[in-house]
């Protein structure tokens, strides 16, 4: 049977990469040569023809194949068999294979699946990872393969970071952050945002204490961040996104050092206030801001090779920072940006004042940047000491290229994977990296051309 008209490829990235509210429009009131459903195919019946395709877009596994930019053919890539890891078996065959402007890399989906994502991280044991969903599972994998039942015990909902102490291997300490919901039922419906840790014994939470607790907030706490940095000297590093607070103009929080609101805050091990912290000593300042000037962190890092601790975030339309952090700074919002409102009308023609600090990078269009992570080493080469970091607007894992402390340079790695909510490098030096829409789990898997040898006979 052949078709006048060629139908859509549901494995290609460029319509894979279409959101589902496009597809449905397409669907309702036609596109090209294709006539619009709206009137013979019900709300319904559109929205679950749908969720079919994306299911059609899938293999016999349940994973999504896709079809990337900068895709090569896999014919004659191997992979190094000395290469080796505990939490996932390095695979034997190349699968896909994506170039970028220094090496070539295979996309190793190493689990799916998941449920709304939110972060990972690596136990030192060399087998056992923990991945955060929002619903407050922490979802264990060991030896590569998925426990049935998540971590037990007193594991939050509406869950966001999970990190574990410097000192896990002796103290077993688990970090988590989490966002009480507003009930909207009550007056005020007001959120609040929190940090917890407890003992992680065997696969059961123990112990659990409230470290640090702010708000009340007007707003959930989806887009917010709290996002958890432990730096050499054990301090705790955590953002709070701007929010709403009751009698207070949203935007300019963050610049009141009398709130929470759009500052990162610095913190002991225990949540205790340290003593050296640039506010303390400010009458009418929270002891715990460590910087202010901030909108909407979702991602932060501390730099063990450096000693420093990098934060991103978005703008309101445009504008998406990163920010090298230090004691006391003001990072400008909302009196400097290079975003403009949502509507395309200017918030402010200023993107630096007098003490306010420039962002070391910024992204016009919006990157909507997420976790991140410093790549070290010779794992891949020509990305030692560059910054890793996931994009939810964009659907990308964005490489950010450093020379001498400075950003020169971005590179797409990977284009329309899904919304990329967090990135790590693990105990085994791979870059793996967590989408929270399409609930896959990837590795970064270099791969080289193999030599073929020529036997030349003498005659």
């Amino acid at each position: 049977m052949s078709f006048e008209v060629k139908p859509a490829n549901f494995h290609d990235w460029e319509v894979m990469h279409q959101k589902d509210g496009t597809l449905f429009w397409k669907l309702s009131k036609g596109h090209g040569a294709m006539p619009g459903f709206g009137t013979s195919l019900s709300e319904r019946q559109r929205w679950e023809l749908i969720a079919y395709l994306r299911e059609l877009s899938k293999n016999k596994g349940g994973h999504i194949e896709m079809a990337f930019e900068n895709s090569r053919p896999v014919a004659g890539y191997k992979i190094d068999p000395a290469l080796k890891s505990g939490y996932f078996p390095v695979p034997r065959k190349v699968r896909n294979v994506i170039g970028s402007s220094t090496l070539d890399f295979m996309i190793d989906t190493v689990e799916s699946g998941l449920i709304q994502p939110w972060s990972l991280t690596f136990l030192p044991d060399g087998k056992t990872m923990l991945i955060a969903e929002r619903s407050g599972k922490l979802v264990i994998v060991r030896n590569g393969i998925r426990r049935k039942e998540p971590v037990k015990g007193a594991v939050p909902t509406s869950l966001r970071e999970v990190k574990l102490h410097p000192q896990f291997e002796t103290n077993h300490l688990v970090y988590m952050s989490y966002y009480i919901e507003p009930v909207k039922s009550t007056p005020g419906n007001s959120g609040y945002a929190v940090i917890m840790r407890g003992k992680l014994e065997g696969d059961s939470l123990i112990n659990p204490e409230v470290l640090f607790k702010c708000g009340p907030f007007r707003e959930d706490g989806f887009w917010y961040g709290n996002k958890i940095a432990f730096d050499k000297e054990g301090f705790m590093y955590v953002t709070i996104g701007q929010r709403t607070i009751e009698g207070k103009h949203r935007w300019n929080t963050a610049q009141d050092l009398s709130v929470i609101s759009g500052k990162v805050i610095r913190l002991k091990d225990d949540g205790s206030i340290p003593k050296d912290n640039p506010f303390v000593d400010s009458a009418g300042a929270l002891p715990e801001i460590y910087s202010l000037g901030h909108r909407m962190p979702e991602g932060l890092v501390y730099d063990r090779h450096t000693g420093k601790l990098w934060e991103n975030e978005h703008g309101e339309n445009g504008g998406c920072e990163l920010n090298l952090l230090g004691p006391g700074k003001n990072y400008g919002w909302p009196k400097t940006t290079f975003s403009i409102n949502y509507n395309g009308t200017i918030i402010t023609t200023d993107t630096v004042l007098p003490g306010m600090e420039l962002p070391a990078h910024h992204w016009n269009p919006a990157l909507a940047p997420a976790g991140m992570d410093f790549v070290y080493g010779d794992r891949y080469p020509g990305w030692d000491g560059d910054l890793i970091i996931g994009s939810l607007v964009q659907k990308r894992l964005n490489r950010t290229i450093m020379k001498d402390g400075r950003v020169i340079g971005d590179e797409k790695l990977i284009q329309g994977i899904g919304r990329v909510r967090d990135v790590a490098v693990a105990p085994d030096g791979f870059l793996y990296c967590v989408t929270e829409d399409t609930g896959v789990l990837v590795r970064i898997m270099p791969v080289k051309k193999g030599i073929s040898k020529i036997n030349h006979t003498l005659n």
